[in-house]
């Protein structure tokens, strides 16, 4: 196992802190679109930016993150504070000197574990100044179209991690707050240690007096990151709590009820159809057969709840007057 070491003073004790980053989330974003192994728990979102990708140019984003290797720190600077916005991180981008562009680019190139490098990443190495601003330019669309419109929804699974976390470590220390993290972290007294990653090695730095950065992540989910550069500060970036149910149909007493009067599964697909979606994309969604979301589909077509529209060779489902009020627990007239 690839092992990251971090020794703490014990000053760095009281620096330990919790932030998230909105661009590691959009350059995470990036990556679920083309890694099938983050794509779990993220397929009710992929549904609904993927008609937008056309219009967005990824390839770079895409080029300077391999599956396995170095990914360059620039494109997502860490939190500075725990309510930093897309627009603060992205002036940090188009600020990074072009000498650490050059290098980090030139790493990416580099550091790839046998994956090939795609000819715009040799361009970019070329030409770091460029690169930076076509990077900027790439994170700033991608977080306007595949990430803000969400953001709310983001930032509260976030802020709840860090509240569950924050309680630990305040109630344990870090005995108790690392193992919860991620059971891939540990503490001995002085050192954290993190086992990562399938390559053997050992990495150590010392805090030197920078403390420790905590990052919970919606999109970087499963992966546990280490940011030890020595020009950061020491950073962890680990799955946030509670993913499985971030694009999930918020429940309440209402929803509860509905399910006691046409049946859960039928409840969860009309809350599914706020927003259209298709046959294929419900299944998917809540992992059922084609023919038995049709099933229940033309049920609630039949009742007026929902209704279906073509659209090309797709029919998409969407809710219903009458099905927005029942959803709401709203008395019918």
């Amino acid at each position: 196992m690839h092992t990251y070491e971090l020794r703490m003073r014990a000053d760095d004790v009281a620096k330990v802190r919790f932030a998230p980053s909105p661009l590691w989330e959009t350059t995470n974003a990036v990556r679920v679109l083309s890694d099938p192994r983050q794509q779990r728990y993220h397929l009710p979102w992929l549904d609904k930016v993927r008609p937008q990708l056309d219009d967005i140019d990824i390839a770079p984003l895409l080029a300077i993150q391999p599956k396995r290797g170095y990914i360059p720190d620039l494109i997502s600077p860490m939190p500075t504070h725990p309510r930093v916005t897309a627009a603060e991180q992205l002036a940090e981008v188009r600020a990074t000197p072009l000498a650490v562009v050059k290098e980090e680019i030139n790493r990416s190139l580099n550091e790839r574990n046998g994956e090939p490098a795609p000819d715009v990443l040799h361009e970019m190495a070329r030409h770091p100044r460029k690169a930076r601003d076509r990077l900027a330019t790439a994170l700033d669309e991608c977080w306007h179209r595949l990430v803000e419109p969400w953001w709310p929804r983001i930032a509260n699974l976030l802020s709840a991690d860090i509240t569950y976390h924050s309680r630990l470590l305040a109630d344990g220390g870090l005995a108790r707050l690392f193992p919860a993290i991620d059971h891939r972290i540990s503490w001995t007294g002085t050192t954290v240690r993190l086992s990562t990653g399938a390559h053997p090695g050992v990495h150590g730095r010392d805090t030197g007096g920078l403390g420790l950065l905590l990052q919970p992540s919606a999109f970087g989910w499963p992966s546990l990151v280490a940011v030890w550069d020595e020009r950061y500060q020491p950073t962890i970036v680990y799955p946030a709590r509670g993913v499985a149910e971030l694009w999930q149909p918020r429940v309440t007493d209402g929803d509860a009820a509905l399910a006691r009067l046409i049946g859960r599964t039928r409840a969860a697909l009309l809350a599914s159809v706020v927003e259209p979606a298709t046959t294929s994309t419900l299944a998917r969604r809540h992992d059922l057969a084609l023919a038995t979301v049709s099933e229940h589909l033309s049920a609630l077509a039949a009742a007026g709840l929902a209704t279906g529209s073509r659209t090309g060779r797709s029919v998409l489902y969407s809710i219903t007057a009458l099905g927005e009020a029942l959803l709401a627990g709203e008395p019918l007239k």
